[in-house]
Protein backbone atom coordinates (compact mmCIF):
# COMPACT_ATOMS: atom_id res chain seq x y z
CA UNK A 1 0.00 0.00 0.00
CA UNK A 2 1.36 3.34 -1.13
CA UNK A 3 2.00 6.19 1.96
CA UNK A 4 1.92 9.61 1.14
CA UNK A 5 4.30 9.81 4.92
CA UNK A 6 4.94 7.38 7.77
CA UNK A 7 3.09 10.15 9.85
CA UNK A 8 0.99 13.12 9.52
CA UNK A 9 0.89 15.52 12.84
CA UNK A 10 -1.85 17.94 13.11
CA UNK A 11 -0.56 20.85 15.44
CA UNK A 12 2.17 22.95 15.79
CA UNK A 13 2.42 23.56 19.32
CA UNK A 14 5.06 22.15 21.30
CA UNK A 15 3.10 18.79 21.36
CA UNK A 16 3.25 18.72 17.64
CA UNK A 17 7.10 19.49 16.79
CA UNK A 18 8.37 17.79 19.76
CA UNK A 19 6.71 14.47 18.92
CA UNK A 20 7.46 15.18 15.59
CA UNK A 21 11.07 15.59 15.70
CA UNK A 22 11.98 12.44 18.02
CA UNK A 23 9.67 10.65 15.09
CA UNK A 24 11.98 12.30 12.56
CA UNK A 25 15.22 11.59 14.41
CA UNK A 26 14.80 7.98 14.56
CA UNK A 27 13.85 7.75 10.84
CA UNK A 28 10.26 8.15 9.66
CA UNK A 29 8.75 10.08 7.36
CA UNK A 30 7.17 12.92 9.39
CA UNK A 31 5.28 15.99 8.07
CA UNK A 32 3.45 18.51 10.63
CA UNK A 33 0.18 20.13 9.26
CA UNK A 34 -0.41 23.35 11.17
CA UNK A 35 -4.08 25.46 10.83
CA UNK A 36 -2.93 29.08 12.16
CA UNK A 37 0.70 29.66 13.25
CA UNK A 38 3.60 27.88 14.62
CA UNK A 39 3.46 27.65 19.15
CA UNK A 40 -0.35 27.00 18.56
CA UNK A 41 -2.93 28.62 20.72
CA UNK A 42 -1.48 27.18 23.92
CA UNK A 43 2.07 26.67 23.67
CA UNK A 44 3.17 30.55 23.48
CA UNK A 45 0.39 31.48 26.12
CA UNK A 46 2.36 29.38 28.50
CA UNK A 47 4.74 30.74 31.01
CA UNK A 48 7.62 28.72 29.73
CA UNK A 49 8.20 26.60 32.64
CA UNK A 50 10.24 23.30 33.16
CA UNK A 51 8.58 22.21 36.16
CA UNK A 52 10.40 19.32 38.40
CA UNK A 53 6.96 19.15 40.25
CA UNK A 54 7.31 21.19 43.44
CA UNK A 55 4.34 23.03 42.70
CA UNK A 56 2.81 20.20 43.17
CA UNK A 57 3.44 19.38 46.38
CA UNK A 58 1.93 22.22 47.98
CA UNK A 59 -0.54 19.74 49.53
CA UNK A 60 1.82 18.32 51.76
CA UNK A 61 2.82 14.92 49.60
CA UNK A 62 3.99 14.28 46.18
CA UNK A 63 1.25 13.73 43.83
CA UNK A 64 1.28 11.81 40.79
CA UNK A 65 1.92 15.13 38.72
CA UNK A 66 4.51 16.02 41.16
CA UNK A 67 6.71 12.30 40.68
CA UNK A 68 5.63 12.37 36.89
CA UNK A 69 7.67 15.80 36.96
CA UNK A 70 10.12 14.88 38.99
CA UNK A 71 12.60 13.52 35.57
CA UNK A 72 11.87 15.91 33.04
CA UNK A 73 14.43 18.91 34.16
CA UNK A 74 17.21 16.69 33.26
CA UNK A 75 16.04 15.43 30.30
CA UNK A 76 15.59 18.86 28.80
CA UNK A 77 18.81 20.08 30.22
CA UNK A 78 20.17 17.52 28.41
CA UNK A 79 18.80 18.76 25.40
CA UNK A 80 19.68 22.17 25.89
CA UNK A 81 23.54 20.88 26.22
CA UNK A 82 23.12 18.95 22.46
CA UNK A 83 23.52 15.76 24.44
CA UNK A 84 19.78 14.71 24.97
CA UNK A 85 17.43 13.07 22.38
CA UNK A 86 17.07 15.80 20.61
CA UNK A 87 19.73 19.44 20.16
CA UNK A 88 17.94 22.22 21.16
CA UNK A 89 21.29 24.13 21.98
CA UNK A 90 20.22 27.01 20.51
CA UNK A 91 17.00 27.46 22.91
CA UNK A 92 17.20 30.98 25.11
CA UNK A 93 17.02 30.68 28.75
CA UNK A 94 14.70 33.56 30.32
CA UNK A 95 15.84 32.04 33.85
CA UNK A 96 17.93 28.92 35.08
CA UNK A 97 16.48 29.01 38.23
CA UNK A 98 12.77 29.58 39.93
CA UNK A 99 12.03 30.26 43.40
CA UNK A 100 9.03 29.80 45.83
CA UNK A 101 8.25 32.76 48.38
CA UNK A 102 5.61 33.65 50.94
CA UNK A 103 2.59 35.09 49.46
CA UNK A 104 0.50 35.51 52.47
CA UNK A 105 -0.25 37.89 54.86
CA UNK A 106 2.19 36.32 57.72
CA UNK A 107 4.13 33.80 57.66
CA UNK A 108 1.75 31.11 59.06
CA UNK A 109 -0.34 31.94 55.88
CA UNK A 110 2.82 29.92 54.37
CA UNK A 111 1.28 26.05 53.73
CA UNK A 112 3.54 24.60 56.39
CA UNK A 113 7.21 25.83 55.18
CA UNK A 114 8.88 22.40 56.22
CA UNK A 115 5.74 20.29 54.70
CA UNK A 116 6.51 22.20 51.33
CA UNK A 117 10.12 22.08 51.23
CA UNK A 118 10.03 18.11 52.73
CA UNK A 119 7.71 17.54 50.19
CA UNK A 120 9.87 19.86 47.18
CA UNK A 121 12.90 17.54 48.14
CA UNK A 122 11.23 14.52 47.81
CA UNK A 123 10.98 14.78 44.15
CA UNK A 124 13.69 16.56 43.15
CA UNK A 125 16.65 17.07 45.68
CA UNK A 126 18.23 20.15 44.51
CA UNK A 127 15.89 22.42 45.72
CA UNK A 128 17.65 24.62 48.34
CA UNK A 129 17.04 27.54 50.67
CA UNK A 130 18.28 30.58 50.21
CA UNK A 131 20.28 33.21 52.37
CA UNK A 132 18.69 36.53 52.97
CA UNK A 133 21.36 37.83 50.66
CA UNK A 134 20.57 35.78 47.93
CA UNK A 135 16.79 36.53 47.76
CA UNK A 136 15.86 37.84 44.37
CA UNK A 137 14.50 41.41 44.16
CA UNK A 138 11.80 42.44 44.81
CA UNK A 139 11.46 39.97 47.48
CA UNK A 140 11.81 40.68 50.87
CA UNK A 141 10.90 37.94 53.28
CA UNK A 142 11.43 34.53 53.62
CA UNK A 143 11.73 31.41 53.52
CA UNK A 144 12.57 31.71 49.70
CA UNK A 145 13.40 28.04 48.12
CA UNK A 146 15.58 28.08 45.09
CA UNK A 147 14.99 25.26 42.36
CA UNK A 148 16.75 24.39 39.49
CA UNK A 149 14.47 24.72 36.90
CA UNK A 150 14.62 26.72 34.06
CA UNK A 151 12.12 29.65 32.46
CA UNK A 152 12.17 29.14 28.64
CA UNK A 153 11.88 31.88 25.78
CA UNK A 154 9.42 29.52 24.05
CA UNK A 155 9.38 31.50 20.62
CA UNK A 156 13.06 29.94 20.73
CA UNK A 157 11.95 26.63 21.55
CA UNK A 158 9.41 26.62 18.54
CA UNK A 159 11.99 27.79 16.58
CA UNK A 160 14.57 25.17 17.27
CA UNK A 161 12.50 22.48 17.07
CA UNK A 162 11.16 23.56 13.57
CA UNK A 163 14.97 23.65 12.18
CA UNK A 164 14.72 20.19 13.09
CA UNK A 165 11.77 19.67 10.63
CA UNK A 166 13.07 21.79 8.03
CA UNK A 167 10.89 21.37 4.93
CA UNK A 168 8.74 19.03 6.63
CA UNK A 169 5.89 22.30 8.42
CA UNK A 170 2.60 23.13 6.33
CA UNK A 171 -0.04 24.86 6.77
CA UNK A 172 -3.57 23.57 6.14
CA UNK A 173 -6.10 21.64 8.81
CA UNK A 174 -8.36 18.50 8.50
CA UNK A 175 -11.89 18.53 6.84
CA UNK A 176 -12.22 14.76 6.18
CA UNK A 177 -10.37 11.58 8.31
CA UNK A 178 -10.86 8.06 8.61
CA UNK A 179 -9.47 5.95 11.09
CA UNK A 180 -8.01 3.73 8.71
CA UNK A 181 -5.17 6.60 7.71
CA UNK A 182 -6.86 8.41 5.51
CA UNK A 183 -7.01 12.41 5.79
CA UNK A 184 -7.88 15.12 3.84
CA UNK A 185 -7.03 19.26 4.35
CA UNK A 186 -8.54 21.48 1.62
CA UNK A 187 -9.28 19.91 -1.98
CA UNK A 188 -5.89 17.35 -0.58
CA UNK A 189 -6.00 14.03 0.27
CA UNK A 190 -3.27 12.14 1.92
CA UNK A 191 -2.32 8.68 3.55
CA UNK A 192 -0.38 7.69 5.89
CA UNK A 193 0.84 4.65 8.73
CA UNK A 194 -0.48 6.94 11.25
CA UNK A 195 -1.89 10.40 11.79
CA UNK A 196 -1.31 12.09 15.16
CA UNK A 197 -3.66 14.79 16.54
CA UNK A 198 -1.65 17.20 18.78
CA UNK A 199 -3.61 20.41 18.16
CA UNK A 200 -5.19 20.76 22.33
CA UNK A 201 -8.64 21.96 21.53
CA UNK A 202 -7.93 21.18 17.93
CA UNK A 203 -8.27 17.39 19.05
CA UNK A 204 -12.10 18.32 19.65
CA UNK A 205 -12.02 17.92 15.58
CA UNK A 206 -10.44 14.91 14.73
CA UNK A 207 -13.14 13.50 17.43
CA UNK A 208 -16.14 14.87 15.39
CA UNK A 209 -14.95 14.07 12.06
CA UNK A 210 -14.34 10.20 13.64
CA UNK A 211 -17.66 10.25 14.57
CA UNK A 212 -16.53 9.58 18.45
CA UNK A 213 -19.86 10.62 20.44
CA UNK A 214 -18.49 9.77 24.26
CA UNK A 215 -16.70 12.52 25.71
CA UNK A 216 -13.14 12.31 25.35
CA UNK A 217 -11.57 15.77 26.37
CA UNK A 218 -12.35 18.77 28.40
CA UNK A 219 -11.29 22.40 28.98
CA UNK A 220 -9.99 24.32 31.93
CA UNK A 221 -10.28 28.08 30.99
CA UNK A 222 -7.13 30.48 32.24
CA UNK A 223 -7.12 33.96 32.34
CA UNK A 224 -3.85 35.06 32.52
CA UNK A 225 -2.59 38.30 33.67
CA UNK A 226 -0.20 40.96 32.13
CA UNK A 227 1.23 44.06 34.01
CA UNK A 228 4.07 46.57 32.58
CA UNK A 229 6.82 47.93 33.29
CA UNK A 230 8.00 45.84 35.78
CA UNK A 231 12.12 47.22 36.48
CA UNK A 232 13.40 43.85 37.57
CA UNK A 233 12.55 40.46 36.88
CA UNK A 234 11.34 37.25 38.82
CA UNK A 235 10.83 33.60 38.20
CA UNK A 236 8.65 31.83 40.52
CA UNK A 237 5.28 30.97 42.48
CA UNK A 238 3.98 32.73 45.45
CA UNK A 239 2.82 30.78 47.87
CA UNK A 240 0.00 31.14 50.84
CA UNK A 241 -2.65 28.95 51.90
CA UNK A 242 -3.84 26.40 49.79
CA UNK A 243 -3.05 23.75 47.39
CA UNK A 244 -1.69 25.66 44.53
CA UNK A 245 1.04 29.15 44.27
CA UNK A 246 -1.37 32.23 44.88
CA UNK A 247 0.61 33.61 41.60
CA UNK A 248 3.11 32.57 39.84
CA UNK A 249 5.12 34.81 38.08
CA UNK A 250 7.56 35.09 34.97
CA UNK A 251 9.41 37.94 33.33
CA UNK A 252 9.80 38.85 29.57
CA UNK A 253 11.85 41.61 28.20
CA UNK A 254 9.13 44.22 27.02
CA UNK A 255 11.40 44.90 24.05
CA UNK A 256 10.79 43.48 20.87
CA UNK A 257 7.87 42.30 21.83
CA UNK A 258 9.71 40.08 25.01
CA UNK A 259 11.68 37.78 22.42
CA UNK A 260 14.80 37.62 22.48
CA UNK A 261 17.37 38.37 25.56
CA UNK A 262 20.24 36.65 27.12
CA UNK A 263 19.59 34.35 30.23
CA UNK A 264 18.60 36.00 33.46
CA UNK A 265 19.86 34.33 37.17
CA UNK A 266 15.91 34.90 38.02
CA UNK A 267 15.14 38.42 39.77
CA UNK A 268 18.04 40.12 38.39
CA UNK A 269 17.77 43.65 36.63
CA UNK A 270 19.57 44.53 33.20
CA UNK A 271 23.03 45.63 33.91
CA UNK A 272 22.74 48.90 32.18
CA UNK A 273 19.50 49.32 34.02
CA UNK A 274 17.34 50.02 30.92
CA UNK A 275 15.73 46.87 30.86
CA UNK A 276 11.95 46.30 31.81
CA UNK A 277 9.97 43.86 31.71
CA UNK A 278 6.04 42.19 31.09
CA UNK A 279 5.57 39.86 34.18
CA UNK A 280 3.25 37.53 33.28
CA UNK A 281 1.26 36.02 36.22
CA UNK A 282 -0.08 32.59 36.41
CA UNK A 283 -1.68 30.42 39.21
CA UNK A 284 -4.76 31.10 41.23
CA UNK A 285 -4.60 34.80 39.75
CA UNK A 286 -5.33 33.07 36.36
CA UNK A 287 -7.89 30.46 37.57
CA UNK A 288 -10.11 33.02 39.92
CA UNK A 289 -9.65 35.39 36.85
CA UNK A 290 -11.22 32.72 34.35
CA UNK A 291 -14.32 33.22 35.95
CA UNK A 292 -14.34 37.12 35.92
CA UNK A 293 -14.48 39.93 33.87
CA UNK A 294 -11.70 41.41 31.63
CA UNK A 295 -11.91 44.37 33.96
CA UNK A 296 -12.91 42.29 37.11
CA UNK A 297 -10.14 39.93 36.56
CA UNK A 298 -7.69 42.36 36.17
CA UNK A 299 -8.78 44.48 39.33
CA UNK A 300 -8.11 41.45 41.25
CA UNK A 301 -5.33 40.69 40.12
CA UNK A 302 -3.95 44.12 41.18
CA UNK A 303 -5.20 44.01 44.43
CA UNK A 304 -3.48 40.78 45.06
CA UNK A 305 -0.29 42.07 43.88
CA UNK A 306 -0.64 45.28 46.06
CA UNK A 307 -1.01 42.40 49.09
CA UNK A 308 1.99 39.88 47.57
CA UNK A 309 4.38 42.97 47.10
CA UNK A 310 3.25 45.82 49.40
CA UNK A 311 6.64 47.62 48.46
CA UNK A 312 6.10 48.27 44.94
CA UNK A 313 4.67 51.54 43.66
CA UNK A 314 1.76 49.71 41.85
CA UNK A 315 0.40 53.25 40.52
CA UNK A 316 0.91 53.92 36.75
CA UNK A 317 1.55 50.66 35.95
CA UNK A 318 -0.13 49.26 32.69
CA UNK A 319 -2.59 46.08 32.75
CA UNK A 320 -3.72 43.63 30.35
CA UNK A 321 -5.24 40.20 30.65
CA UNK A 322 -5.09 36.97 28.05
CA UNK A 323 -8.37 34.55 28.18
CA UNK A 324 -7.01 30.55 26.93
CA UNK A 325 -8.47 27.08 27.36
CA UNK A 326 -6.38 24.26 28.92
CA UNK A 327 -7.30 22.06 26.56
CA UNK A 328 -6.70 18.11 27.98
CA UNK A 329 -8.04 14.77 28.00
CA UNK A 330 -11.16 14.06 29.66
CA UNK A 331 -10.34 13.27 33.18
CA UNK A 332 -13.05 13.17 36.08
CA UNK A 333 -10.84 13.51 38.87
CA UNK A 334 -9.93 16.99 40.13
CA UNK A 335 -6.00 16.32 40.03
CA UNK A 336 -3.93 17.39 37.67
CA UNK A 337 -2.99 13.87 35.13
CA UNK A 338 -0.05 12.62 36.11
CA UNK A 339 1.96 13.06 33.08
CA UNK A 340 1.16 12.79 29.09
CA UNK A 341 -2.49 11.44 27.79
CA UNK A 342 -2.65 9.06 24.53
CA UNK A 343 -5.94 7.95 22.50
CA UNK A 344 -5.81 5.55 19.70
CA UNK A 345 -8.63 5.21 17.20
CA UNK A 346 -7.48 2.73 14.79
CA UNK A 347 -4.62 4.57 12.78
CA UNK A 348 -5.40 7.78 14.44
CA UNK A 349 -3.25 9.06 17.67
CA UNK A 350 -4.90 11.94 20.26
CA UNK A 351 -2.51 13.21 22.12
CA UNK A 352 -1.84 15.32 24.81
CA UNK A 353 1.30 16.80 26.89
CA UNK A 354 -0.91 17.87 29.72
CA UNK A 355 2.03 20.65 30.97
CA UNK A 356 4.61 21.81 28.28
CA UNK A 357 7.48 20.31 30.41
CA UNK A 358 5.56 16.62 30.02
CA UNK A 359 6.28 17.01 26.37
CA UNK A 360 9.47 14.49 26.49
CA UNK A 361 7.34 11.68 28.35
CA UNK A 362 5.12 11.91 25.77
CA UNK A 363 7.20 11.67 22.39
CA UNK A 364 8.05 8.47 24.51
CA UNK A 365 4.57 7.25 24.48
CA UNK A 366 4.21 7.48 21.18
CA UNK A 367 7.31 5.97 19.87
CA UNK A 368 6.17 3.08 22.24
CA UNK A 369 2.74 2.92 20.65
CA UNK A 370 4.57 3.13 16.54
CA UNK A 371 6.73 -0.17 18.29
CA UNK A 372 3.33 -2.22 19.66
CA UNK A 373 1.40 -1.27 16.02
CA UNK A 374 5.26 -2.47 14.46
CA UNK A 375 5.42 0.84 12.42
CA UNK A 376 8.28 1.28 10.82
CA UNK A 377 10.04 3.77 9.42
CA UNK A 378 10.10 4.16 5.78
CA UNK A 379 12.56 5.90 3.48
CA UNK A 380 10.48 7.59 1.11
CA UNK A 381 9.97 11.53 1.28
CA UNK A 382 6.59 12.67 -0.63
CA UNK A 383 6.20 16.64 -0.89
CA UNK A 384 3.21 18.72 0.35
CA UNK A 385 1.91 20.91 -2.01
CA UNK A 386 0.63 23.00 1.10
CA UNK A 387 2.08 26.34 2.01
CA UNK A 388 4.43 27.22 5.15
CA UNK A 389 3.30 28.32 8.72
CA UNK A 390 4.42 31.45 10.26
CA UNK A 391 5.78 31.97 13.59
CA UNK A 392 2.89 32.76 16.25
CA UNK A 393 2.69 35.56 18.58
CA UNK A 394 2.91 36.37 22.42
CA UNK A 395 -0.12 37.22 23.98
CA UNK A 396 1.27 40.41 25.12
CA UNK A 397 2.46 41.66 21.67
CA UNK A 398 -1.07 41.50 20.71
CA UNK A 399 -2.34 42.83 24.40
CA UNK A 400 -5.19 46.07 24.57
CA UNK A 401 -2.81 47.51 27.67
CA UNK A 402 -4.11 49.99 29.74
CA UNK A 403 -3.23 52.44 33.25
CA UNK A 404 -5.27 51.48 36.45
Amino acid sequence: MAYDRDIIIFGGGIAGLFTAARLRRAGYDVAVIEKDALGGVQTLASQGMIHGGQKYTLTGKATGAATAAAAMPERWEACFSGTGELDLSAVKKLSGRQVMFPAGSFFANLVSRLTVFAAAKAVNGKTRKLPRSGFPPPLRRGPVYEMQECVLDVKSLITALAGLLDGRIFKGEPTALSADGRVTTGEKAFRAKMIIFAGGAGNETALKLLGVGARRTQRRPLRQIMVRPMPQALFGHGIAAGPKPRVTITSHPAHAGGTSHPAHAGGTSHPDGAEHYIWYLGGNIAERGAKMTNDDAIAFAQREMCAIFPTIDWRGKEWASHAVDRAEAFSDGAELAAGPRLQKYGNVLLVWPTKLTFAPSMADLVLAQLEKDDISPSSGTAAHDLPPVAMGRYPWEDAQWRKI
